[in-house]
């Protein structure tokens, strides 16, 4: 049985995330942002109908003297009436080779005094694979995965009509911006659904197989807020902890810690017991983001949200029994105050400095 730590945070409606690239930030931006929804992975999109990648299909040897592509690579080429091939319809065109896989979210840029001029993908067997022009008037494919149908071999032709004589000179980039929406969700689901927290071997296995998600796909936050709450509380790890807590908040996610704080918001005191703790203990989250936190409950609900500008002082509370952090905030009676999950100094000093550097603004 898993704890309840993990669940409570990262599980998320990972169906809609991503639709796009800067939809994907945005859409996770509000579940990507460190919320903590349920407890139950979300289903698999239904993709019937799609052509799902055979894996390991192997790429057919490139057209003696064709142009490969590269991804992030710009390569320079022409139209031109004398030496383009045409093609059926009357229109002129250059092909280019890339191999690339199923999993793969590409878009195609052609820059070009003609802005007129399209793109036309073709598998190995000369099928055509759907393709679309979005909002940045780059081409993405269109098809029901938002990836290719296999792995292999395309050919990617720069297509236009010429009037004329003159030759018309374009760059053609493919970029490569990660996985897929699909393939990300079903790798995402299919880690979590085998960790283990309570195992020693599951943690291994999981931080490795999240690190590989995380370097397939930059952009996704998800895979870095598990690695850093993995890192922190699986491995006691906090410098690892940091570095995933920084790539999550780069990707327009947020740092997540577990906190312990009273339900009036005071300090620690000797209770009735004679130990040393809240009156009234609660257990809850923070979520670090750039300008903003946000103080939750295990339930997920807002207790307090503060931005830079509301901040008026963050210090540290450290004793030999407990640390904690306490935030001084405009038009608030008192102040906030929290130990953090593990009650350690490092887990302290990591939270003051990702507020003061991403929410305060503040590097020192």
């Amino acid at each position: 049985m898993k704890r309840q730590l993990i669940p409570q945070i990262i599980v998320l409606p990972v169906l809609i995330l991503f639709s796009s690239l800067n939809a994907s930030f945005e859409t996770y931006a509000q579940s990507g942002t460190g919320e903590l929804p349920g407890t139950k992975p979300a289903a698999t999109p239904n993709t019937k109908g799609a052509k799902r990648p055979s894996p390991g299909t192997p790429a057919t040897p490139p057209t003696p003297g064709t142009p490969m592509l590269a991804f992030g690579a710009e390569i320079k080429g022409k139209l031109d009436p004398k030496t383009s091939d045409k093609g059926a319809a009357g229109n002129y065109f250059e092909e280019h080779i890339l191999n690339a896989k199923s999993d793969d979210l590409l878009t195609f840029r052609i820059e070009s005094e003609n802005p007129s001029l399209g793109l036309q993908l073709l598998d190995k067997d000369k099928a055509e694979v759907a393709v679309a022009k979005n909002s940045s008037g780059d081409f993405k494919i269109n098809t029901p995965t938002g990836g290719l149908p296999a792995d292999g071999e395309y050919q990617v032709r720069v297509t236009g009509a010429l009037s004329g004589r003159n030759a018309v000179p374009f760059a053609l980039k493919v970029n490569r911006l990660g996985l897929t929406s699909i393939a990300y969700t079903e790798r995402f689901q299919k880690i979590y659904a085998n960790y283990r927290e309570s195992d020693p071997a599951s943690v291994d296995e999981t931080l490795a197989k999240l690190e590989e998600l995380g370097k397939d796909d930059t952009g996704r936050p998800t895979t870095f807020e598990l690695l850093g709450i993995i890192y922190l509380y699986g491995r006691k790890d906090t410098e690892k902890a940091g570095q995933a807590m920084e790539q999550a908040i780069k990707a327009n996610g947020a740092a997540v810690v577990k906190i312990l704080f009273d339900g009036q918001w005071r300090r620690m005191a000797k209770l009735r017991s004679g130990e040393i703790g809240f009156e009234d203990a609660r257990t809850g989250w923070l979520r670090i983001r750039p300008g903003q936190l946000t103080l939750t409950d295990l339930s997920n609900k807002t207790l307090a949200g503060l931005n830079g500008q509301q901040i008026k002082e963050m210090s540290k509370i450290v004793t030999a029994a407990y640390n904690m952090v306490t935030i001084t905030a405009e038009n608030s009676r008192r102040p906030f105050v929290f130990a953090p999950g593990t009650m350690q100094q490092a887990e302290a000093d990591l939270v003051v400095k990702l507020i003061q550097n991403h929410v305060m603004g503040k590097t020192n």
